[in-house]
């Protein structure tokens, strides 16, 4: 019995990469298992979003979401994020991009929300006022309840930049920013790991039942040209 049992961990040792640590993985040279929910997609070696005008563009698929899972992937600036060369000038942009996790039902077209989920949003407003809770470089959270009614999560609205930094660095646009984060649906904790400093990262807690319970993800962007890519989902345990 003791030979058997070393004899099975060995084996469970040897395979454990593949039975415990499923990978997903996108190139974007079709749409795969994305679908497109609202907006103007399109998947040709990278999945871009080219409506300027909505707020409310979105494309989702089935990810399998239990235990602790890493997500990656990158965004790149295409064009877009302002309504015309006067607000340029004025310095009033507007734009922003995000991941939905923890979906139970994807909303199978234009919506606010994304059934019961979780939106991580990186969001550029400086056409409201300087005081607004959305003003400036801002990584929030929304909790979505239903298709039509998501609020942001007040606890989890940071800048990340000051307003003036951020107009004066505005040639970063053209790299990709790399987005890493590690979900523990077991105790709710999110880690997204800063794309400027290696292994250092920001982490903040959510209900672990929510995650557990989805079983899709979407990216969605608003009045911006984006281009996804990289897309990677690794179950760690």
């Amino acid at each position: 019995m003791k030979k058997f049992v070393i004899t099975l961990t060995a084996i469970c040792i040897a395979v454990g990469a593949p039975l415990f640590a499923q990978t997903i993985q996108d190139d974007f040279s079709g749409m795969g298992a994305w679908k497109p929910a609202y907006g103007a997609w399109k998947a040709d070696g990278k999945l871009t979003q080219s409506n300027l005008t909505t707020g409310l563009a979105q494309i989702y698929r089935q990810v399998p979401q239990s235990g602790v899972y890493e997500l990656e992937f990158t965004a790149k600036y295409k064009e877009g994020g302002y309504k015309d060369l006067k607000d340029v000038a004025m310095g009033k942009y507007h734009a922003g991009f995000g991941i939905h996790i923890g979906i139970d039902k994807p909303a199978p077209s234009i919506s606010w929300g994304n059934g019961k989920s979780y939106l991580l949003w990186f969001n550029l407003d400086t056409t409201v006022p300087k005081n607004s809770e959305y003003y400036g470089l801002r990584a929030q959270v929304y909790k979505s309840d239903s298709n039509s009614r998501m609020n942001l999560m007040k606890d989890y609205n940071v800048e990340i930049l000051p307003q003036d930094v951020v107009t004066a660095n505005l040639d970063y646009l053209a790299y990709d920013l790399k987005v890493r984060m590690i979900v523990n649906t077991n105790d709710g904790e999110i880690r997204v790991y800063d794309p400027t400093v290696d292994n250092y990262y920001y982490y903040f807690t959510l209900d672990p039942k929510v995650l557990r319970a989805g079983s899709y993800v979407a990216f969605r962007t608003n009045r911006v040209g984006i281009a996804f890519d990289d897309f990677k989902v690794t179950r760690i345990r």
